[in-house]
């Protein structure tokens, strides 16, 4: 989507107690679970993520003094129980937007954009707070997709020590369908093609080389336009599926191929964000080892991985620096494309050690400013 039509101030026919929200602080609320090991096993199964810290528990007392949860699952803990006892309605994530789209008679709504900053590490057993912000909606815009608005809202998480672990930004547009959809959602222009190429269908994931140890990647190796070796991963159903299922998310469009293809007008189900976010941190660390430590990453789905498809992440060093603190940072742009087309880009922002005796995991408070 192009930026200058992302999320501005309200101003134009927006109701005023949705004007009166925007940086207001609601449903500030405690997760329904702690962090556990199981789902981080989860997580990274469904990218083959092998880094150590998060598999070997004596790499993580000598990283992080004990284990941790891969940084980009932060969403995980912030999802409800599709179920729970004495529920009669089923909770959602992100409640904010889902208000959104009722208040504003949008039924359709699609994330664009997603920001992740990152604080201190989440350890198995924390209970997690959140609280979420409204901080703009646009004036109505009108794309590909519809007429509707964009909308931005934070969610902060805090441990249960009262530290920031993470805040995460969201770019929602919310957004009534355009001529030529029927009134079952089901689009009447010409469909897309469903063929699947078979030599990919349970493809197993890429064919770059896996930490086997703690041999992390110094700030002094890495070089101002450096390339990263591609990320080649083959996309089935069960690979989306799969994602979803790891991070919690339990809408149709990611698992329900009816829904995807009547409602949302796509040839299939297709990646979610949350995911994505994991498949970059595996593709970075991959890289760094596992002393290297997501400082940010902000990303834009302009297109939906299908099964089907082989995505191919790619990446180019664009800063090497050292800030006042001492602490060493790479900044990545990164894509990952399906047949040439990118379908997400990413700039990322990583902590690597400025020598063999600096550890990234070791900073906390002020010594942490990603």
């Amino acid at each position: 989507m192009n930026p200058d039509t992302r999320a501005e101030p309200a101003t134009d026919g927006v109701p005023a107690d949705i004007a009166a929200s925007i940086g207001q602080v609601q449903y500030a609320e405690t997760g329904a679970f702690e962090v556990e090991m199981g789902y981080v096993y989860t997580g990274c199964a469904s990218v083959e993520n092998g880094n150590p810290l998060f598999w070997d528990p004596a790499v993580a007392d000598e990283l992080t003094d004990g284990p941790i949860a891969p940084p980009s699952m932060i969403s995980v803990w912030f999802r409800p129980h599709h179920w729970a006892p004495n529920r009669t309605e089923g909770a959602l994530p992100l409640q904010v937007h889902f208000d959104l789209k009722e208040r504003l008679g949008l039924p359709e709504a699609v994330m664009s954009d997603n920001t992740i900053v990152f604080g201190a590490p989440v350890r198995p057993g924390d209970l997690l707070t959140t609280r979420q912000i409204l901080r703009s909606v646009s004036d109505e815009k009108t794309t590909k997709l519809g007429t509707g608005r964009f909308w931005v809202i934070d969610v902060e998480y805090h441990n249960p020590a009262g530290e920031l672990v993470a805040t995460e930004s969201y770019t929602g547009f919310g957004y009534r369908r355009p001529d030529g959809v029927d009134s079952d959602g089901a689009n009447t222009a010409a469909p897309q093609s469903n063929a699947i190429d078979p030599a990919l269908v349970g493809a197993p994931p890429g064919d770059t080389a896996r930490p086997t140890g703690t041999a992390s990647r110094e700030l002094t190796e890495v070089t101002e336009g450096e390339t990263l070796p591609s990320l080649r991963q083959g996309v089935s159903a069960t690979t989306v599926v799969l994602g979803a299922l790891a991070s919690r998310d339990w809408r149709p469009m990611h698992h329900d191929f009816a829904f995807a293809t009547q409602r949302n007008g796509v040839r299939d189900i297709f990646l979610n964000t949350p995911n994505l976010a994991h498949w970059f941190e595996r593709y970075l660390t991959d890289w760094s080892g596992p002393k290297g430590r997501l400082g940010r990453m902000t990303f834009r789905m302009l297109g939906s991985i299908f099964p089907g498809d082989e995505m191919v992440f790619d990446a180019t060093v664009t800063t090497v620096s050292t800030d006042a603190t001492g602490t060493g940072w790479v900044d990545l742009d990164v894509a990952v494309t399906v047949d040439g087309a990118v379908k997400t880009s990413c700039a990322a922002r990583m902590a690597l050690p400025v020598d063999e005796d600096d550890n990234p995991w070791s900073r906390a408070g002020e010594r942490w400013q990603p």
